[in-house]
């Protein structure tokens, strides 16, 4: 596979969440709060502030955890460790590093460990809440960057481009991990481990009560 097309399908990667072994053990691995988990893929800086960012995308409402509730950076580090390939890992530690970077400049910040959920909020407003033609701007320019790769031209990433990148592919993963969790399953959403019928064009709120049907 050449290496443009490997990153440019990190995005298929990330969201195309298929239920292996792997990634069902990883689900499974992340039930239970364990105590000094350390990060195998991420540094335990870079995993601090993948936290915040799910947790800011899927925070602890009333009624329903959040990310840090369901432990889903240990999800997801195991992810990145174990599942994705060597030319996505070295776009998330590239990406992690200039996204962290990114945030430092803009919060007029020193230590990615002071990074704050405020800070997390207000980035991913720039990035995911842009406009559609902002958007397609970073996205053309990342587009660039990856061509230049592909023809093994020494080019600097569009660090808007690349932290854009980054944080649709990571929301895909916490959503997916968030999905696949079995509490959310089985508590908050409609679970059934042998679905034995199937029943076309009913109503939701008949059928589910208005809850989505689990992974």
């Amino acid at each position: 596979m050449q290496r443009r097309t490997a990153l440019k399908n990190i995005g298929l990667s990330f969201g195309a969440l298929t239920l292996t072994p792997t990634v069902a053990s990883l689900l499974q691995s992340c039930q239970t709060n364990e105590t000094g988990w350390i990060p195998s893929f991420l540094s335990q800086e870079e995993a601090g502030v993948i936290a915040k960012i799910i947790d800011v995308m899927l925070p602890t409402t009333e009624n329903t955890p959040g990310a840090t509730d369901l432990n889903l950076i240990q999800f997801v580090d195991g992810y990145l460790a174990k599942v994705i390939s060597s030319e996505e890992q070295e776009f998330v530690k590239m990406a992690t590093e200039v996204f962290i970077g990114a945030t430092l400049s803009s919060v007029s910040k020193e230590n990615a460990s002071d990074i704050s959920t405020e800070d997390i909020d207000q980035q991913l407003s720039a990035f995911l809440r842009a406009t559609p033609e902002k958007q397609a701007e970073r996205g053309e320019a990342f587009d660039v960057y990856l061509k230049a790769l592909e023809e093994g031209a020494g080019v600097t990433p569009p660090i808007e481009g690349v932290c854009q990148s980054f944080l649709y592919n990571l929301r895909t993963l916490a959503i997916r991990a968030f999905e696949g969790n079995a509490i959310i399953a089985k508590e908050h959403m409609v679970y059934a481990p042998v679905p034995g019928q199937q029943k076309g064009c009913v109503d939701l709120q008949e059928a589910t009560g208005g809850k989505a049907w689990a992974l």
